[in-house]
Formats: C-alpha cells, sequence, structure tokens
C-alpha cells in the first residue's frame, strides 16, 4: 500500500532523516516512537508532502508520489496534526464540509448529510455550530479526526494527536482512535502514549537520529528486550 524508500530530508547542515525505509500494508496500525528530535514527525510530514524529501521515493498504491499533484495526495492521505488545524471562523459543520466541497468531492448537501453523521458517531452533534473557540482540547482533536474522515482517505496519519490535550481529555481522542482502529482503516502514529500502543498497534518503528532503529511487532518491541536502545527508551518513558 505504502512504500517508503530511502527517504532522506535535511534543514540545512541537519540530516533529520537518512535513508529511512520501510513498507505499509492495508490494515497497518503502526506506531513510530522514539526521542524528541529523532525525525517522527518529519517523517510523517514528508509522506504527505508537507515536506518535500531531499531524496527517495515515496510510493503509494503502486505510484510514486514524490511526483504527483499534492492536493490529489493528500485526498488519500490524511493527517491530522497535535494543534488541530481547526478554521475558527468557521462552525465545526463548516469545517467538515470545506475540503469535500471545494475539492468537488461532494456537493454541500451530500457533505453536511456525511458531517451531521459523523459527528452522531463521535457524540458531538451537538456541537455543529459551535466554533472551535468553544470546544475543548478534546473535542477539537476528535471533530480535527472526523475533517479527516471526510475525505475517506486510504491512510491517516497522526502526529502527537494528544501531545496539545490537558490529561483528562487524552483518553476521549484515544477512545476514538482505538475505535478507528477496530474499523480497518490503515494508520501510522506517532505518539508517547505507550499503553496506547501496546493496544491499538500491530507494529513499531523506533527512530533515533533520523534513523530507523527498531522494526517490529510489538510483542518484540515491549516484551522480548533484544533491542538495547529501545528497551533503555522504553524504560526511561514508561516509568
Amino acid at each position: 500500500m505504502l512504500e517508503v524508500k530511502n527517504i532522506t530530508k535535511n534543514f540545512g547542515k541537519n540530516k533529520v532523516l537518512n535513508k529511512i525505509s520501510f513498507n505499509v500494508q492495508k490494515g497497518d496500525i503502526i506506531s513510530v516512537i522514539g526521542p524528541s528530535g529523532s525525525g517522527k514527525s518529519t517523517l510523517l510530514r514528508c509522506i504527505n508532502r508537507l515536506e518535500e524529501p531531499n531524496s527517495g521515493k515515496i510510493i503509494f498504491n503502486g505510484e510514486e508520489i514524490t511526483k504527483k499533484n499534492i492536493t490529489k495526495v493528500r485526498e488519500k492521505i490524511g493527517m491530522v496534526f497535535q494543534q488541530f488545524n481547526l478554521f475558527p471562523n468557521m462552525t465545526v459543520l463548516e469545517n467538515l464540509m470545506l475540503a469535500p466541497v471545494t475539492l468537488g468531492k461532494l456537493n454541500k448537501e451530500e457533505a453536511k448529510i456525511k458531517a451531521i453523521d459523523l459527528l452522531g458517531d463521535i457524540h458531538l452533534l451537538d456541537k455543529k455550530n459551535a466554533y472551535p473557540d468553544n470546544l475543548s482540547g478534546g473535542q477539537k482533536q476528535r471533530v480535527a479526526i472526523a475533517r479527516t474522515l471526510m475525505m475517506e482517505p486510504d491512510i491517516i496519519l497522526f502526529d502527537e494527536p494528544t501531545s496539545a490535550l490537558d490529561p483528562e481529555m487524552v483518553n476521549e481522542v484515544l477512545n476514538m482512535i482505538s475505535e478507528l482502529a477496530t474499523s480497518g482503516i490503515t494508520m501510522i502514529i506517532v505518539s508517547h502514549e505507550m499503553n496506547f500502543i501496546k493496544k491499538c498497534a500491530n507494529r513499531v518503528l523506533f527512530l533515533e537520529k533520523g534513523k530507523i532503529e527498531f522494526d517490529g511487532t510489538v510483542d518484540e518491541a515491549f516484551n522480548k528486550k533484544e533491542n538495547k536502545r529501545l528497551n533503555d527508551f522504553l524504560s526511561s518513558i514508561m516509568h
């Protein structure tokens, strides 16, 4: 479904990604973990073409998307950000309807029906006419996820979706992502929520200094203890 081949990304003299390669199969839920500055967010941004790699290829559904129209790429590769990125001058309903109507995927009435259905599914229908500033952080992030779902992407990238939330709001967002995981949607998730990763992911990538130092199952990552650097990282973050 997705193949990342030898992706390198530099910011000036700083090599943030150093020949990153991995494959994603349909239905995979891959968690990307690692210390701050290891390149996790940059990797997601390269996959979604928010950053252009200096070298390497990204192949999605058989096509090299490093050479494709960015808008078309983003229709099928959704992204959920740390800071929600909702339009503050639009209601919740308008935020959800904007992309599919603007890109011609749905007319306004179709988009409205779909948005209302999604808001009902996430128990936020009563907020459809509210503006983002009147929502809690957890509600904003759930709306941001619903907005991504409006485009029916083949894969969703989550860039630390709970890092900007107060602790009591984290679970409502993680629960929503957990429900998505059971629906079969392919996801790549950058997160520090290790208990959530154990529960939802089927694979773990551990990045350090722009390189993949571990690529294996959740069981191998958390229980087999064979990779000393990964083991040290997990010990430090889970205690």
